[in-house]
């Protein structure tokens, strides 16, 4: 433990987001509190990663994302076909995903603190 009293992690993370200088930022986060980050910059190339690799502990996604694949439905799929834990990042919940998925998944919104962050991946890592 830091003396902040931040855990430090050990797991690995499929982070989605595709935007490059957000997705720069949050993964230095995610690498300082400790995580192992597998990036992709869409659903299509995480559901890639996903076949190729089978160390993935926890999916961090952004929702609002290009394609036919939103970050949302991305969790929904991977939580569902390889009971994967998810966690979802967004500037726009309000807009971006229905009220009964903030039931289902965690929604960290945009702009977020390392300690919140890593607060938020540590309780999806414990089932909470």
């Amino acid at each position: 433990m830091t003396d902040d009293g931040n855990q430090q992690g050990s797991a690995t993370i499929l982070f989605v987001e595709d935007q490059e200088e957000v997705a720069e930022v949050a993964q230095a986060m995610l690498e300082e509190l400790g995580y192992t980050v597998v990036y992709a910059s869409n659903a299509q190339k995480a559901l890639d990663l996903l076949d190729q690799r089978d160390d993935i502990d926890l999916l961090l996604t952004d929702i609002v994302m290009p394609g036919s694949l939103n970050g949302a439905d991305l969790a929904k799929r991977v939580q569902e076909e390889m009971g994967l834990k998810a966690v979802l990042v967004t500037g726009y919940a309000d807009k971006a995903i229905p009220s009964d998925q903030f039931d289902r998944f965690d929604v960290i919104l945009k702009p977020f603190r390392m300690e919140e962050l890593g607060a938020r991946i540590r309780a999806a890592l414990a089932g909470k």
